[in-house]
C-alpha cells in the first residue's frame, strides 16, 4: 500500500521570472533521500471560472501558452489575492478576464493544478452571466482573446486537451448535461 512520504528540511524557494521554485526534500519508501522542485509557493490558492451566459455559451479565454505552443481555451481566473476569499476572487477574475458579471455563483470543488504545483484551484460554475463591461486591460505580455462557446465545444475542447482546465469541465459534467438540455 502506497504510504504518505515523511518531509524533511531544508526547503529551499527560488524565484525564477513571475514564478516560484520550491525544492521539498522527502524520505522514500526504501529509505533514500530525494529532492522534488515544485512549482509555486506553498499555500498558493486560485480560482477557475466555468462560466456560462443565459443563452447557454461558455465563455473562455483563448490565449496562446508556450509550454504546448498552442493557442488553448482557459476558463477564466487567477490567483486569490491576500484577504480574498475563493468565490469574491471567481467573480473578480471573471469580471475582469472578459467583462462578464455571475448570475450565481456555485462551488464546484477544489483540485490540485498536477503533481508538481503547490496550488490549489477552486472550481466555480457561473450561470445567467451578464456583460456589464469591457474586460479589463490585459496585463503586459498577456493576449487574451474573449470567446463564447458551445457546451459541446467546450467538453470537446476538455476531452481533446485543447484547453487547461479540464477538471473543471468534469466537475460540473452532471450540470453542463442538464444546461444543454434546456437548450
Amino acid at each position: 500500500m502506497m504510504q504518505h512520504w515523511k518531509r524533511v528540511e531544508p526547503t529551499i524557494v527560488t524565484k525564477v521570472g513571475y514564478r516560484t521554485l520550491v525544492e521539498k526534500t522527502f524520505i522514500l519508501p526504501d529509505g533514500k533521500t530525494s529532492s522534488y522542485t515544485t512549482i509555486d509557493f506553498e499555500g498558493r490558492e486560485a480560482v477557475a471560472v466555468l462560466a456560462i451566459t443565459a443563452d447557454k455559451k461558455v465563455l473562455v479565454a483563448r490565449q496562446f501558452r508556450t509550454g504546448p505552443e498552442m493557442v488553448m481555451d482557459e476558463l477564466p481566473g487567477g490567483f486569490v489575492d491576500a484577504g480574498e476569499t475563493p468565490d469574491v476572487a471567481a467573480a473578480r477574475e471573471l469580471h475582469e478576464e472578459t467583462g462578464y458579471e455571475p448570475g450565481t455563483l456555485t462551488f464546484l470543488g477544489t483540485a490540485n493544478y498536477d503533481g508538481y504545483s503547490n496550488t490549489k484551484r477552486h472550481c466555480f460554475l457561473a450561470t445567467d452571466c451578464v456583460l456589464s463591461q469591457k474586460p479589463a486591460q490585459p496585463e503586459d505580455l498577456e493576449f487574451i482573446d474573449v470567446t463564447r462557446i458551445s457546451i459541446d465545444q467546450l467538453i470537446r475542447n476538455a476531452q481533446a486537451g485543447n484547453m487547461t482546465d479540464p477538471g473543471a469541465v468534469l466537475m460540473a459534467y452532471d450540470t453542463l448535461m442538464k444546461l444543454k438540455e434546456d437548450v
